[in-house]
């Protein structure tokens, strides 16, 4: 095992605040991220126009080796760490640390606001985080991969084994953005489905408070009930989008919210048919995030589909700063 980096080679970092000069490193020590499936490229040029979002780059002899991206929800109270990666030749050298101590720095410094630092990770978490994080929730993922062209093929036939079942198909209703605000901040909703009272979109973690909805509301998410009164599942569906893996692939992930199975499998075919409009060729992978309640039905619902797997959970994490 690699021992502490020496001072003098610690001293050779220089942390910025990333340019779209620096896209192509940024690339340059991404590709094994996520098996493929790494959404930064997509997202790279967008994240710097965020006004609530900084993004930080660490050079060493004018080489990208690291990047942290910052996003600040609930009202300028809470900072998301997001997209978090080292170069692999850098890995176990401490730049992690060295990193995360600069972001923190920076937050100290012009946002003395912020008093939580947020993040997601997948399953088994470094033992020092889990000493400076607390464990505010975590949920399982069950990651699929079709032919695009085979997508409605798919959710046909489970539809029909849902109705050999006696349980028939109800297609839930998808919510414009008027009913997505009454939805969410419906008290009575964020008791019953939200875990640690928070929506947790695509790894972001955010209260469901009118500003953090709005953000949400421009990212082109389908939003499905069954019941807008009084809702037993609620489903977010990012848009399909390009990820690095060959073979034309592209990356979707579905947000399950609540516990029960039969209404939860309708959401998720929903979701499915709805992104099948959207591409028609190439290949997708899903990842459907749910509680850990409802995983084994639907993964076992979902037994003849193709694994793809990345993680297998979703923890969410905090901390004071």
């Amino acid at each position: 095992m690699a021992g502490p980096i020496a001072p003098e080679i610690d001293h050779q970092l220089e942390f910025h605040l990333a340019t779209a000069e620096d896209f192509e490193g940024v690339m340059a020590i991404s590709g094994d991220v996520y098996r493929g499936l790494d959404y930064l490229p997509v997202k790279y040029h967008s994240w710097l126009q965020e006004t609530n979002r900084r993004t930080f780059v660490a050079k060493r002899k004018g080489q990208v080796v690291a990047l942290e991206s910052i996003f600040l929800v609930d009202g300028g109270s809470t900072a998301v760490t997001e997209g978090l990666r080292v170069a692999p030749w850098e890995r176990g050298r401490g730049i992690i640390r060295l990193m995360l101590d600069h972001v923190q720095d920076f937050l100290k410094s012009e946002f003395p606001a912020v008093k939580v630092v947020r993040l997601t990770r997948m399953q088994d978490p470094p033992t020092g985080m889990l000493l400076k994080y607390r464990l505010l929730h975590s949920k399982a993922i069950l990651s699929l991969m079709f032919k695009a062209e085979e997508v409605q093929e798919k959710v046909q036939v489970l539809i029909s084994r849902m109705e050999q079942e006696g349980q028939c198909f109800q297609p839930p209703v998808t919510l414009e953005a008027k009913d997505v605000m009454m939805v969410c901040t419906n008290q009575m909703v964020i008791e019953k489905l939200l875990p640690a009272k928070m929506l947790i979109q695509n790894w972001l973690p955010v209260f469901p408070t009118k500003p953090n909805l709005e953000y949400l509301l421009t990212k082109g998410i389908t939003w499905m009930v069954d019941n807008p009164e009084e809702p037993n599942v609620l489903s977010l569906g990012t848009p399909a989008f390009r990820v690095p893996l060959e073979g034309g692939c592209h990356r979707v992930e579905i947000d399950l919210f609540g516990i029960d199975t039969i209404i939860g499998k309708m959401h998720f075919l929903a979701q499915l048919l709805a992104i099948s409009k959207e591409i028609d060729e190439g290949v997708l992978v899903c990842f459907l995030v749910m509680e850990k309640a409802v995983f084994p039905t639907i993964d076992a619902f979902c037994e003849d589909l193709n694994r793809f797997v990345v993680a297998t959970e979703q923890l969410v994490m905090e901390k004071d700063i």
